[in-house]
């Protein structure tokens, strides 16, 4: 049995991985230059680590990627980081109910009325009975109109734009649920968790085609043909609007997508004082700012300090048309608000990275939407970010989205 796995990103290497260990003839295509998709890193050439294009971190929860570190004999190593959040110009803690009670933004009774409510939802076992709900009519009835207005509603516009009023209350109840106060990272990088997979798969026999785009998609008498290879069958991951361009087919539901860009500093002076800090200020020109090196030591990354600032923009923002020397400037007068020692010289490099469909905008009752993995076309499946719902996009749902991917093709096709 011969199968292509069209995208070499987590859940195309989780599914090449699955297939092989079965003994199943596997070739991966993927378009970049490297393997990783969105959680793959970089490295200027200074560092010890990579670093990925976009911050990443799993949760202690996080079973499926865990399961591949261990498999592929590169452990995940546990942290507890400090979340913070900047409001009025002041950087303060709220990633705990005691910080929420010692948050005085806002009033006792605030504080109480959103604990309780997010702590209803960390209860609940399974959400997606939410889904027929939208955030912005039912979030500020669980947790209280302050709680809403001082937090989750500046912080839900600064995410999702102009699709904030479409996100449905299932996908915020994976938000709360799922994390975990400490986190997981994988030494040196998950760059490096992805080059271990790749060694494993290339052991088993696995054809890994780097730097190779695929354009098109056929069947040609019960077989599926790629750049004149044939198959027995086609795992595509890549996001749901470019596996329908090579297809040329309409099998996806419609969804609004976000671009995902960061731009990322290189200091010689530490910025904020947690790792991941929200920001709840009022028409900033980025949502968080992730110190890496708050969390990972900097000797990792030539003894400098790493500073995402991040977004997720929609097509018509005017930041994806601008440089990363314009994009500085747009940040630094508000880089000067959060930390008021900073000063431009601090800054030794800057890169910066964007990629579209990075964040999918889920409406309410997308549940009925979601396709299956296997197509009505025989020996062709789907697997991606869009099918993770009600669970946000993320490397643990990829991982998982993998295998499981993985097993429908053997189930059906042997």
């Amino acid at each position: 049995m011969k199968i292509a796995v069209v995208g070499g990103g987590l859940t195309g290497l989780s599914c090449a991985l699955t297939l092989l260990e079965n003994k199943a003839d596997v070739v991966v295509f993927e378009e970049s230059e490297k393997l990783g998709g969105l959680a793959g890193g970089f490295n200027p050439g200074s560092w010890k680590w990579n670093l990925e294009f976009f911050y990443h971190h799993i949760f202690t929860n996080d079973r499926e990627i865990i399961s591949l570190a261990k498999k592929v004999g590169w452990p995940v190593e546990i942290k507890s980081p400090v979340t913070t959040s900047f409001i009025e110009g002041k950087e303060i803690q709220l990633d705990s109910p005691i910080s929420v009670l010692k948050f005085n933004k806002m009033s006792i009774w605030g504080r109480l009325r959103m604990g309780a409510g997010l702590a209803v939802l960390k209860l609940i076992p399974n959400g997606l009975f939410l889904e027929k709900y939208k955030v912005v009519d039912t979030l500020p009835r669980l947790i209280g109109n302050e709680g809403y207005q001082v937090v989750w509603e500046r912080l839900l516009k600064a995410k999702f734009g102009p699709y904030m009023d479409k996100v449905n209350m299932a996908w915020f109840w994976t938000r709360v649920a799922k994390r975990t106060k400490n986190l997981g990272y994988f030494e040196g990088g998950f760059q490096k968790l992805i080059d271990k997979t790749e060694e494993k798969i290339r052991k088993l026999g696995g054809k890994i085609m780097i730097d190779t785009a695929v354009k098109e998609v056929k069947q040609i008498n019960g077989k599926w043909m790629i750049d004149g290879e044939e198959f027995d069958g086609v795992v595509m991951t890549t996001p749901a609007p470019v596996t329908e361009k090579i297809l040329d087919k309409k099998i996806l539901p419609k969804l609004d997508y976000l671009w995902g860009q960061t731009l990322i500093l290189e200091l010689n002076h530490k910025l904020i004082g947690g790792y991941w800090m929200n920001i709840l200020e009022k028409e900033w020109p980025f949502l968080v700012a992730v110190e890496q090196t708050n969390m990972i030591d900097k000797k990792n990354y030539g003894d400098r300090r790493i500073v995402y600032l991040g977004n997720y923009l929609s097509d018509d923002n005017k930041q994806l048309q601008i440089s990363k020397e314009e994009l500085l400037e747009l940040y630094v007068p508000f880089l000067k608000k959060i930390n008021k020692q900073f000063k431009k010289k601090w800054i030794k490099n800057i890169f910066l990275f964007r990629e579209p469909f990075a964040q999918p905008v889920f409406p309410v009752n997308y549940s009925s939407l979601i396709p299956g993995m296997k197509t009505d076309f025989k020996g062709l499946y789907l697997s991606n970010m869009s099918m993770v719902y009600p669970f946000d996009r993320g490397t643990n749902y990829a991982v998982k989205m993998g295998g499981a991917v993985a097993k429908a093709v053997l189930t059906d096709l042997r």
